[in-house]
């Protein structure tokens, strides 16, 4: 009898309780860092086409990693969440065997929105009187093979039914498989433009995106200090348009003046780390912060790896960049 695997799951446009990474920034496993839409708002019939950013931070890889989609549309599931396409996705598929037939493999998938999927719709409390549903996407990261596994243990309705698994169908560890999905609005009449990272910025200069980020070593003892934070930090942050903010309808103050998109960014790194990997780019009514930058920590090695910056707005929109990053 099988073993239940084991592994992570990566959400995107919403929190996910259980997060298996104590420190998100670092990336020493395989995971799913963003997933992008062409479309973050769509409309009835519309292709949306998705692309994922996934990376492989294993440092000895035992087998290759595979992205597949699942090819399962989920529009408007009763309860709304995404645990609440679950029954769909386990009558799709059977029990203990490979899916690989039956999936979609590569970085990229396109959906299609069904032209009734607003039929039955109704107008949501604070967004205003059109009606807007949610299309759920599911994607594996697997370094392995898929299957759907019964779902059971204490996250209850929140534990996927699928697993990863090697050859010999033993359930693969933690840093070589990650369940992720994803969210697109419908809408008939809103669109969504996403926001733009234009270039990154170490210490107040743009970086070459071939040439990366070289930044000298943590040479501050390991017992110097008490503190985590014992290596001084490098800012670092992201380029981009202020009209990247658009209006956001469905957020208004006090006084029924709406304001804008918040924007964020997340940030990733294989050596050294982020002592926060999330920061607020743009207040919907402040604007930018006064401090333009997040803090890098070098690692005490020397080595080269790699940084990734995702740019989000809060209604979908994403964008992400990559260099490389050597410590001397």
């Amino acid at each position: 009898m099988k073993r239940a695997p084991i592994f992570a799951v990566a959400a995107f446009a919403l929190a996910c309780n259980d997060d298996p990474y104590p420190n998100k920034s670092q990336v020493s496993s395989v995971r799913i860092l963003g997933v992008r839409a062409d479309l973050p708002y769509a409309r009835p019939g519309e292709t949306v086409k998705l692309e994922a950013l996934v990376v492989d931070g294993r440092a000895r890889p035992s087998l290759p990693l595979r992205t597949t989609w699942f090819p399962v549309p989920c529009v408007d599931p009763p309860g709304g969440q995404y645990y609440d396409c679950y029954p769909a996705l386990e009558a799709a598929f059977p029990l203990g065997v490979d899916l690989t037939p039956q999936l979609v493999e590569g970085a990229t998938h396109s959906i299609t929105i069904p032209e009734g999927a607003l039929a039955n719709a109704a107008p949501q409390p604070g967004r205003g009187d059109e009606p807007i549903v949610t299309a759920w996407t599911f994607l594996f990261a697997c370094a392995g093979h898929v299957e759907r596994v019964p779902r059971s243990g204490r996250l209850a309705a929140n534990a996927a039914p699928f697993g990863c698994f090697d050859a010999e169908g033993n359930p693969l560890p933690v840093d070589e498989a990650v369940f992720g999905f994803t969210r697109v609005s419908v809408s008939a009449t809103r669109r969504n433009a996403i926001p733009t990272l234009k270039s990154l910025v170490v210490r107040g200069q743009v970086v070459d995106p071939v040439k990366g980020i070289s930044l000298p070593r943590c040479e501050r003892d390991l017992y110097e200090t008490i503190t985590d934070e014992d290596c001084n930090g490098v800012g670092m942050g992201v380029a981009f348009d202020d009209a990247d903010a658009e209006l956001d309808p469905d957020n208004v103050d006090a006084e029924g003046r709406p304001g804008r998109e918040t924007i964020y960014s997340d940030w990733y790194v294989t050596f050294g780390r982020f002592r926060q990997e999330r920061r607020i780019e743009r207040d919907p009514f402040k604007g930018r912060p006064e401090i333009p930058d997040i803090l890098y920590e070098p690692p005490r090695s020397t080595g080269k790896g790699t940084l990734w910056a995702v740019l989000h707005d809060n209604r979908g929109g994403t964008s992400w960049t990559s260099v490389p990053i050597e410590i001397r």
